[in-house]
């Protein structure tokens, strides 16, 4: 994903949009309606995977994401570019169904080492592909990029569907002659419901930016032509970062209680978010989008290891699929806002927005915290 995806505020340059104001404004949009279309399908997903098991779905999202971006190399203008982004958010999705397959699959005393480890090959992949699509941007052009992408992505569903095996049995529901009501069918769920909060309110202030790092990149940089280079170098350094959280995080979470690296995080990625909008040089944004990775890549771990550990095994798939369908929702309200922010002050006034907004997290999973641990009655 990492091959294309990041480059796509320049992509649509090439498209036409060449208007600053429009561009942050098509970026936006390119940004928000893939979450929105994952939120709404992500919940339809994580029901059919616990009923038909988790490997079909990270077959359906493999193969989905291969198609879809390999016909975003074709997009004739922006209004077929962002048809397709809202495809890829209807059959895409291929962290959440890998980590539900993870999930169901790990003993529950390894959760944080397994999810952990799977934040590290994620991000030492995207750490990978960012650095070489940046050649491969600057070398070949953006459509090639997303070509390739979609080939690899191909070859990922055959690596799943060879080599992945899953024991799936159904787990047999009583059928009852009353209709249970919404309150019930929540609590069958589990307590982990609550978290979705958090999840939802994490998602929209991580991703305040957007896609409007490439665009301040850009600022900085003073120049379309050989800028997808840096931004490659700037975001491979960020997923380095994240690698480093990934292994750090496999060997902390089942140590530590997840509120407690929480605010660790949310605290380290706000200092992070304000030194990014005071950097008045590209150069600088390498060591400090290593630094605010360190910490953003720590929550996705961190929360879905709190759900599976507090979710019956039955209900993991709706779980994760509700929370993948509140981290999309977050991913479409906070490039919205900061999008906003961008048009209306300027692309600083984001980070300095988001820093904020991360320091607000800890009280919200301080009360979560205390919620989750109250008796139940």
């Amino acid at each position: 994903m990492a091959l294309a995806m990041p480059f796509a505020p320049y992509y649509i340059q090439d498209l036409g949009i060449t208007d600053p104001v429009q561009v942050k404004l098509w970026t936006t949009v390119i940004t928000a309606c893939t979450p929105l279309a994952m939120a709404v399908f992500s919940p339809i997903w994580g029901i059919l995977s616990d009923r038909h098991g988790r490997k079909p779905m990270v077959l359906r999202a493999t193969c989905g994401a291969g198609s879809i971006m390999t016909l975003a190399a074709f997009a004739p203008n922006a209004y077929v570019f962002v048809f397709l982004r809202i495809m890829q958010g209807i059959f895409s999705g291929v962290a959440s169904s890998v980590i539900t397959l993870v999930a169901c699959n790990t003993p529950q005393s390894r959760q944080g080492l397994a999810l952990g480890s799977l934040g590290s090959a994620q991000f030492s992949g995207n750490m990978f592909g960012l650095f070489i699509g940046g050649f491969m941007a600057n070398k070949f052009g953006y459509a090639n990029s997303f070509m390739i992408s979609g080939v690899v992505l191909f070859s990922t569903s055959l690596l799943v569907m060879l080599f992945v095996k899953e024991e799936f049995v159904r787990e047999a529901t009583v059928k009852s002659r009353e209709r249970p009501s919404w309150s019930q069918r929540l609590d069958a769920l589990g307590p982990g419901t609550v978290l979705l909060l958090l999840v939802l309110c994490m998602s929209i202030t991580r991703r305040m930016d957007g896609g409007l790092l490439a665009i301040y990149i850009q600022e900085l940089y003073g120049s379309l032509d050989g800028v997808a280079l840096w931004s490659g170098f700037i975001n491979a350094s960020g997923s380095f970062g994240a690698l480093f959280a990934g292994l750090a995080g496999s060997l902390l979470i089942d140590r530590f209680h997840p509120r407690r690296l929480l605010y660790i995080n949310s605290g380290g990625a706000a200092l992070a978010m304000c030194l990014i909008g005071m950097s008045g040089s590209y150069v600088a944004l390498i060591p400090l989008r290593f630094l605010l990775m360190i910490f953003l890549a720590g929550f996705d771990p961190i929360l879905n290891t709190w759900l599976s550990k507090v979710t019956p095994s039955a209900k993991k798939g709706v779980v994760f699929g509700l929370a993948q369908a509140a981290k999309s929702t977050g991913m479409t309200i906070g490039p919205c806002i900061g999008g906003l922010l961008a048009w209306q002050i300027n692309t600083r006034s984001v980070f300095f927005t988001a820093s904020v907004m991360f320091l607000t997290l800890i009280p919200l999973a301080r009360k979560i915290t205390a919620k989750l641990e109250a008796p139940r009655r």
